[in-house]
């Protein structure tokens, strides 16, 4: 009887722990220093342009690399200044030698010496030398650091240049949404007049020939839908590479495709800034610059070098009280005398890599001039394309509400409705490829005059 009892209370104690189980909340996960936990199914992300930069420039792979080639220069400028420091380390040798005197001509000078001898030897010490004077050194050291200068000037165009790609990846992906938009709408449309041409049909007042075009224009209203989506998937997807997303995060992004006057600066206030502001133009100064402190430091290695020299130890058979202290000290004076033509040829190689900067500098003086002229050009003529676009959806729509009303009231058939309602759709699709062609704009001004950081949306 008792063990009954104990066995059914076993058993209601386990359907009390299953129904309170069923009614608590799922476990909480605690949160870790430096671990996100996703929301089950997908990660919708709220995304703005400075949000995509920022993720951007924190996992896009040109922005570490140019990291890593940062850091690799300033690593070559800790070597170059190296050789203009005290160089000092120390040894201790402990030996044992076995000497043929009669190699060395001594077997003969003391009658009944073996001509084999055996000793220990110990040496201990610490050698210094220091440079007094070496030009080439010095002219290299100078070098690594302007070469480390432009290496920090690379890293910062490289974040300008992948800052621009976001933007204009985050501008494709608005554009595709606006097209897809437009499509919808088109779509829609399209509906109405089916709907519209078979209760006209019905009714007496048109042909099975309107509401098969009708039909017509549906599916090809379905297919530019299937086609803006896709691209819309693609940009979507490029947008999520740069940005170091997953590739199934849902992504919602929170700026619009609008247009924003912009107040441009005359020609040549914008060459100036442009001058004075573009990377480009700093790094290919900075690179020539480090080619000559190159050249100057090839052609001293012709110069004669000073250094100090000094050592001081203990020397002896043994590490013992035997062991003697001895020193060494001095001054050493090189003179290069002749190396074959080595420096000759690195001279000429140097010379030549000097002249080649100088055209690139001069290259990218023109191209920066010519990429804000252009600019300034074309941020009007987007601002202008754009009046025009929206002129032209007004007149579109008018177009296709007369063409509707005729249609309605029996006067003509659904062939100038379906007309309307394309030259609609082009003149809806004229206006979003206007705007983006404006933000496009706006960002390679940006761009040109150095200012891409600074771009609102």
């Amino acid at each position: 009887m008792t063990h009954r009892l104990m066995c059914l209370a076993l058993l209601v104690g386990w359907f009390v722990n299953v129904s309170v189980a069923q009614q608590l909340p799922p476990p909480r996960r605690l949160p870790l220093p430096g671990v996100v936990h996703p929301p089950s199914g997908g990660i919708p992300r709220s995304l703005s342009p400075e949000r995509a930069i920022e993720l951007a420039l924190a996992g896009e792979t040109a922005v570490q690399l140019a990291a890593e080639r940062r850091e690799e220069a300033r690593g070559r400028a800790l070597e170059a200044r190296a050789a203009l420091l005290p160089n000092l380390s120390g040894t201790a040798t402990r030996a044992s030698n076995a000497i043929n005197l009669a190699a060395q001509g001594l077997g003969d000078v003391v009658p009944g010496l073996r001509s084999i001898i055996v000793f220990d030897t110990f040496d201990a010490r610490l050698q210094l030398t220091q440079q007094l004077f070496d030009w080439s050194a010095i002219q290299r050291y100078r070098a690594s650091q302007t070469a480390r200068r432009a290496a920090e000037l690379e890293a910062q165009l490289v974040r300008q240049q992948v800052t621009g790609e976001v933007l204009m990846a985050y501008l494709g992906v608005l554009r595709a949404q606006s097209v897809v938009t437009v499509a919808d709408r088109e779509i829609a449309a399209a509906r109405a007049l089916v709907n519209l041409a078979q209760e006209q049909r019905t009714a007496g007042l048109a042909t099975q020939l309107d509401v098969v075009r009708a039909g017509v224009q549906l599916a090809e209203e379905e297919a530019r839908r299937t086609q803006a989506q896709t691209e819309l998937e693609q940009a979507l997807a490029r947008l999520r590479r740069l940005t170091a997303l997953p590739a199934a995060a849902e992504v919602t992004l929170t700026a619009e495709l609008r247009f924003v006057p912009t107040p441009l600066p005359d020609q040549a206030t914008a060459l100036t800034e442009a001058k004075q502001r573009r990377l480009e133009i700093k790094l290919a100064q900075a690179q020539q610059e480090a080619g000559a402190q190159e050249q100057a430091a090839t052609s001293a290695e012709w110069l004669p070098s000073v250094e100090v020299f000094a050592d001081y130890g203990i020397n002896g058979t043994r590490p013992n009280r035997f062991a003697l202290p001895t020193r060494t000290f001095g001054v050493r004076i090189t003179v290069p005398v002749f190396n074959g033509g080595a420096t000759f040829g690195r001279l000429v190689a140097e010379k030549s890599r000097a002249r080649q900067r100088a055209l690139q500098v001069a290259d990218v003086e023109r191209q920066v001039e010519q990429d804000a002229r252009l600019a300034l050009i074309l941020v009007s003529t987007a601002a202008e394309q754009v009046a025009v676009a929206e002129q032209g959806v007004t007149l579109a729509q008018r177009e296709a509400e007369l063409a509707e009303e005729r249609f309605a009231a029996g006067v003509t058939d659904n062939l100038e409705v379906a007309r309307a309602q394309a030259a609609l759709s082009q003149a809806r699709a004229a206006r979003v490829n206007a705007l983006a062609q404006h933000v496009t704009a706006r960002i390679n001004l940006a761009l040109a005059l150095g200012t891409i950081e600074q771009f609102q949306w």
